[in-house]
């Protein structure tokens, strides 16, 4: 039994022993488990926008009106031989005027009387794509083929705008990358300190022919103590800032496209993620410097 509670002793005292330099590390991880906390929480939002934003944002073709069914049917097949089209629906003159109305609410109403005969519309297809980052390139294809009078598509700016978030998000990664290096030079030279305030006893264990295992447990167990400290705050924030935000905005940001991510089981995987992380920069922050010591003493 002392065998076990020995580490965990030892560790909670090499991190009271030096105060301040605890401290700075717990600081250091604490800062930098918060901003991963805020890089997750923007990549995993960010794939569901881009998908939400991606299945919405479709292709509208108009055909010319001396194009007749058969050609019609012919112009499909094509289109759905373009790589990154998935889906190709066809939508009269009728269909097209419903839809016009729509767009319009109450006030469309004063359209039908271009029923029948009187509609000026096209005929059209609604196309899909694969890929948001497809619709230009295969917009440009389309306006290739004969029969085609027109093609639009709308959610440009939606792109562009998720465009700019996955900058944001790999400009996060660089800087959360450098202070998770720092958290972990920080905690080597705290775990360093505690290692020269026992080399003393580190020397005698040697002697009697302690093991690496046993001299490097309690180290360990210091720098674990370390990554949970630092994760305690980064994680009350990650639960209830989220999820405040996600309430005032009704789950949704700016419009109905950009659909956020549910609170729940979100926010608890991510803690459970950030605790994970917290602990593995404290044990290899302490790991690092402990065997560089071990190694001089040999």
């Amino acid at each position: 039994m002392n065998r076990i509670i020995r580490p965990f002793k030892e560790g909670f005292i090499g991190l009271v022993r030096h105060m301040a330099m605890s401290i700075s590390s717990i600081m250091a991880v604490m800062v930098t488990l918060f901003l991963v906390s805020l890089f997750l929480l923007l990549t995993v939002n960010l794939q569901q926008i881009t998908t939400s934003v991606q299945s919405k944002v479709q292709i509208h073709v108009q055909i010319l009106n001396e194009v007749s069914l058969d050609q019609i049917g012919e112009l499909k097949r094509e289109i759905l031989e373009i790589p990154g089209v998935v889906q190709v629906d066809f939508s009269d003159k009728d269909k097209e005027l419903d839809r016009f109305i729509a767009s319009y609410g109450e006030e469309g109403k004063i359209f039908e009387m271009y029923r029948g005969e009187k509609n000026p519309l096209r005929n059209a297809f609604i196309i899909d794509v694969s890929e948001g980052e497809l619709i230009d390139q295969v917009s440009t294809k389309i306006r290739l083929l004969d029969g085609i009078e027109s093609v639009n598509y709308g959610g440009l700016n939606a792109l562009k705008l998720i465009e700019i978030l996955n900058s944001i998000r790999d400009s996060g990664l660089i800087l959360v990358s450098v202070l998770g290096l720092l958290a972990i030079f920080l905690i080597t030279n705290t775990i360093k300190m505690s290692i020269h305030s026992r080399m003393s006893e580190i020397q005698i264990m040697r002697t009697i022919g302690a093991t690496n295992g046993f001299i490097r447990s309690p180290f360990l167990i210091e720098g674990i103590l370390i990554g949970i400290l630092g994760s305690i705050l980064p994680i009350i924030i990650t639960i209830f800032g989220y999820q405040y935000i996600y309430q005032s905005l009704n789950g949704v940001l700016l419009s109905s496209i950009f659909i956020l991510r549910p609170v729940f089981p979100f926010v608890f995987e991510l803690s459970y993620l950030i605790a994970l992380l917290g602990i593995s920069v404290g044990l290899l922050g302490s790991f690092i410097s402990v065997s560089r010591y071990l190694r001089t003493v040999r």
